[in-house]
């Protein structure tokens, strides 16, 4: 089994949303789709998310309200706690602005060459772009901060990937 990547549920999220994240990034194979929602951290997670969803997100996600260090810290209890097989180093979080614009959080944990974390850089991106976003990511191939700079030339600041608004 592959590790997955988290999708952090920091606001209470409906299934639909849910649904329209998972339909929305349909441009990954589906052998390859490796995200799961995670909305508690007494679960345990080695699983993708896959349409349809069948419920609402946990309204008491410890993640409500939280702000990336702090999901990064509890994805990382969750790790310690469940064994889950999850990349707690890159994640996307759902929060209450993706369920008017259907935008998501793009998370890494930047580390030096020590291994200390330096930081949690992110950028807003689309639904479309953020499952192959994150696994560019992890693979090296880009990085959070190389598309800031694409989202920085868009209107609103959001990263589309290859949809962009700009030529």
């Amino acid at each position: 089994m592959v590790a997955l990547f988290p999708v952090v549920c920091a606001a209470p999220l409906s299934k639909e949303v849910m649904d329209r994240f998972i339909e929305q990034n349909d441009d990954v194979d589906e052998d390859e789709w490796c995200l799961v929602f995670v909305d508690s951290i007494d679960n345990y997670y080695d699983e993708p998310s896959r349409a349809p969803i069948e419920n609402d997100s946990n309204p008491n996600s410890p993640f409500i309200g939280k702000t990336p260090q702090e999901c990064h810290q509890l994805l990382l209890k969750l790790v310690e706690n469940t064994e889950s097989e999850i990349m707690p180093s890159y994640f996307a979080i759902l929060d209450e602005r993706s369920t008017r614009d259907d935008t998501v959080l793009l998370v890494c944990a930047a580390r030096g060459l020590d291994g200390e974390i330096l930081g949690w850089p992110t950028v807003r991106a689309t639904f479309q772009a953020s499952a192959i976003a994150l696994m560019l990511y992890h693979s090296g191939h880009s990085s959070v901060e190389e598309d800031v700079e694409r989202a920085e030339s868009e209107p609103d600041h959001v990263y589309r990937g290859q949809w962009s608004t700009v030529k």
